[in-house]
């Protein structure tokens, strides 16, 4: 086993040490890191040693942008990409963010800037062994997790191979890495060509003067099909929830793509209208259709149970969309989407930390066979709306009550946390109330607001509007 015990001299053991391995070094991984190390500070019966297993030569996951022309893109980062959160909301708790008067909507390389400076606030590189891409993850007969991975050595480009027993293995390697591209009758039969944004999209110029199918209407597809509708002759936005065909300047956004027919036909309908529509002048399709969870050192070998059926987006059995509900001693941070992910972040990984004290503070996880019942609940659910099993893990208005509850288990609920998470839902209310009320391939004229935080009244001021 890793785990040590230290004597005081009496022959009392007093000092618990704990192997902590971490998959992923951007946003998750760094709050995880941060979470146990501050541990260290504070809980003088526990220490944590904590190795983070990057597979990157540099921090920030997503955030890390890759100029296209120089390499292979394989990140959902594009070249002028915006958040669409203020950073007065995404910022980490620990290290505030904004409130200055300048642009409250920041660009990735803002975002990596920031990340750069919380691991280096929180002294977290020391920990972080980059190049290291992990390869297998086993669950041993004594509950210790075994990770082998392998590091590429930058001096002379040999791949070194390691094993290791930790007591304790976050998973953050996040779930953009798999595109998710719908299953459609005649795809195939489409002659023009046809990208997940994902994988090649960088930027707009590439369709200059096309005309431009954009698949998925989420915040990406809404972005992506305004950065395209400068440039392209005509974009269709495709989106599930629309009913009929609508017209904004170039952009037409469209009901449910159905299928492509033997002349390079799309067919749009929609469940609820009797209408079909078809456009018969698509050049090229972009998929913004999201991504499916994907955990490849996860497999029939690693004694470990979890279902990612890819089309589903659903993780199984999650405790509290967190903790492995048979195998607590695995955790899965950054699982929950269209949240504010720093944040959310930042608040699993203390009640992660909290389940592995001697003592625990706040509130204990329940027996397995709870845990269990309760994961399977969840996975059952359809989500927090009971739509349907792809919305298992969507939170949105729900991210609130759930960083509530995950405060409550690591104890740090308190009269501070709810003006912080209180301030966080008005700041998300508004900004997404005037995100919605843009017109597709409309004017971005909402990532002009200017943000501060007033957490002491769990509200804002607006600086600027346009």
């Amino acid at each position: 086993m890793s785990m040590s015990t230290n004597s005081n001299g009496n022959g009392e053991d007093c000092i618990q040490t704990k192997k902590v391995g971490i998959i992923g070094g951007g946003a998750a991984g760094l709050a995880t890191a941060r979470a146990f190390l501050r541990e260290n500070e504070l809980d003088q019966n526990t220490q944590y040693d904590v190795t983070v297993l990057e597979s990157r030569d540099s921090i920030g996951g997503i955030w890390k942008y890759e100029d296209q022309t120089k390499t292979e893109k394989n990140r959902p980062m594009y070249r002028n990409l915006r958040t669409n959160l203020p950073k007065e909301l995404m910022a980490y708790r620990e290290l505030p963010w904004g409130s200055d008067g300048e642009a409250s909507y920041v660009t990735h390389e803002d975002v990596l800037e920031y990340l750069e400076a919380y691991a280096n606030k929180f002294d977290l590189l020391k920990c972080i062994s980059f190049g290291s891409s992990v390869k297998q993850l086993t669950v041993l007969d004594d509950d210790q997790i075994s990770l082998e991975w392998t590091t590429n050595t930058s001096e002379n480009g040999n791949v070194e191979t390691h094993k290791e027993a930790f007591d304790n293995v976050c998973v953050c390697n996040g779930h953009y890495a798999r595109p998710a591209i719908p299953r459609l009758e005649g795809l195939d039969n489409f002659s023009g060509d046809i990208i997940h944004a994902k994988i090649e999209y960088d930027n707009a110029q590439p369709y200059a003067g096309k005309t431009v199918l954009c698949v998925g209407a989420k915040p990406s597809g809404l972005d992506i099909s305004r950065e395209i509708g400068l440039v392209a002759k005509h974009v269709y936005l495709s989106d599930s929830a629309c009913d009929k065909m609508q017209t904004f300047g170039n952009v037409s956004l469209m009901p449910r793509m159905q299928s492509v027919d033997e002349n390079d036909g799309v067919h749009f309908s929609s469940p609820r209208s009797a209408e079909e529509h078809v456009a018969d002048d698509v050049d090229a399709i972009v998929f913004c259709s999201g991504y499916d969870y994907d955990f490849p050192f996860i497999n029939e070998g690693s004694n470990l149970e979890l279902e990612f059926t890819p089309g589903e987006r659903r993780v199984q059995p999650l405790y509290e969309q967190t903790w492995h509900a048979r195998c607590p001693s695995v955790s899965f941070i950054g699982i929950p989407h269209s949240i504010v992910p720093f944040p959310l972040c930042e608040i699993q990984a203390a009640a992660i930390v909290s389940q592995t004290r001697q003592q625990i503070n706040g509130i204990p996880l329940p027996c397995l066979s709870d845990r269990l019942a309760a994961a399977s609940e969840d996975a059952a659910s359809g989500g927090p709306n009971g739509a349907r099993v792809q919305e298992t893990h969507n939170l949105a208005s729900h991210q609130w009550d759930f960083c509530r509850k995950l405060a409550k288990i690591s104890g740090d609920y308190d009269d501070e946390m709810e003006k912080f998470i209180a301030t966080n839902k008005a700041i998300y209310d508004r900004s997404g109330q005037e995100r919605k009320s843009m017109i597709p391939g409309g004017e971005d004229v909402y990532r002009e607001t200017r943000f501060r935080r007033n957490d002491e009244n769990q509200s804002y001021e607006i600086l600027y509007i346009q």
